[in-house]
């Protein structure tokens, strides 16, 4: 009896012990560091008039707001630069025109402080560079460009409504939109501890017209999805992207031309 109490311990120790290393199998690795957090990360640019648009970006303890015009293509662009926290740290807009070269750099430190800046005109794109700067030096330690693509090749630009967005909801996951005529993209993700980045989206045919909308995200490799129905969307999704994300959305008329818009969505550093 003793010794059959014994086998029943040893067989019992041994199962735990199996089941203990199958679980560490099978179980994901707890991570080798933490991820860089997306809180207070974000951007985005809409027209709200068609010889009109505005932009938007956020970094901790940085605020930019900026309005353009745009009269068939060519526009001017004033704005503001705030930084918002008590950190050591400045805020930093720099904007660049393709075709002219840097229009504005704005530096503003210290809590509550904002700096204004206006410009001349250009037609080629606005690229807008945000940075959150370590007071006293010219070292960035956070950042990102957004890309507002000019409107002289590509009239329908100038819709109210088109314009793209992303941002951070918590310090992980974000949020993504992608709008022109005839083609919505949404898109939700996540910042994984394998630091991969996850991507689910819906693509929407907004015209009523023949044609076909369809989207695409990649950052490494990508996903896609489309539809030609009118008022149709379809989902997509990938949870090995890495990097940097873009997501662009397309509208192909039939007949007509193929038109897309896009947008980068940066990984927090």
């Amino acid at each position: 009896m003793k010794a059959h109490s014994r086998w029943r311990s040893t067989r019992m120790t041994l199962v735990a012990a199996l089941v203990a290393a199958l679980a560490a199998a099978l179980l994901p690795a707890s991570p080798a560091f933490a991820l860089p957090s997306g809180s207070g990360w974000s951007a985005s640019w809409s027209y709200y008039h068609p010889t009109a648009y505005q932009y938007a970006g956020a970094l901790p303890g940085v605020r930019l707001t900026g309005y353009a015009t745009d009269n068939s293509g060519t526009g001017t662009t004033l704005g503001t630069i705030e930084d918002t926290a008590d950190d050591a740290r400045c805020a930093r807009v720099m904007l660049y025109a393709y075709g002219v070269g840097y229009v504005a750099d704005r530096t503003t430190c210290g809590s509550g402080s904002y700096l204004t800046y206006s410009t001349g005109s250009f037609s080629q794109g606005l690229l807008v560079i945000v940075y959150r700067m370590i007071t006293g030096t010219s070292t960035h330690d956070k950042g990102f460009a957004m890309f507002i693509p000019g409107s002289s090749a590509d009239p329908e630009l100038r819709t109210v409504g088109t314009g793209a967005s992303w941002s951070y909801y918590t310090s992980t996951a974000f949020q993504y939109t992608v709008t022109r005529p005839g083609v919505r993209l949404i898109g939700y993700g996540a910042h994984q501890y394998t630091d991969q980045r996850s991507s689910l989206n819906t693509v929407e045919k907004t015209a009523g017209t023949v044609g076909c909308a369809t989207a695409k995200v990649t950052g490494g490799v990508s996903t896609s999805g489309g539809t030609c129905i009118n008022g149709g969307s379809q989902s997509f999704s990938r949870s090995d992207l890495t990097n940097n994300l873009e997501a662009s959305a397309c509208y192909q008329p039939v007949p007509g031309t193929r038109r897309c818009l896009a947008v980068g969505i940066p990984e927090p550093w």
